[in-house]
């Protein structure tokens, strides 16, 4: 004996318009949007003190930011503080600027 197997939403997706599938994405995107965090002023130290302690020793970090997709954990070596456009540079697989108010958590990689 079979049983149904419903296949729920995924029946309709042929008979949608380009319109609606517009809508659902941004939709969907609206209700997973992760909103950034506060993050405690006395934590902006230590974490100053770890940039440039990886700056000079070349020290591996791991640090999580913020963009528009969500947080983003990555790993790699502090090439160069720009503090007058606040952001990091961070060489790893690739060169990712990251800016400093996007921050949520520096590790020592």
């Amino acid at each position: 004996m079979t049983r149904y197997r419903d296949r729920g939403n995924l029946k309709w997706i042929p008979f949608l318009m380009p319109e609606h599938v517009q809508l659902l994405k941004a939709y969907y995107l609206e209700k997973h949007r992760i909103d950034f965090p506060v993050i405690d002023e006395q934590l902006q130290y230590p974490w100053q003190f770890l940039l440039e302690e990886a700056l000079i020793e070349g020290n591996e970090l791991e640090i999580t930011y913020y963009s528009e997709r969500g947080y983003v954990t990555t790993s790699g070596f502090i090439e160069h503080i720009h503090r007058e456009h606040a952001y990091v540079v961070l060489r790893g697989a690739s060169r990712i600027q990251i800016p400093f108010m996007g921050i949520v958590r520096i590790e020592n990689g």
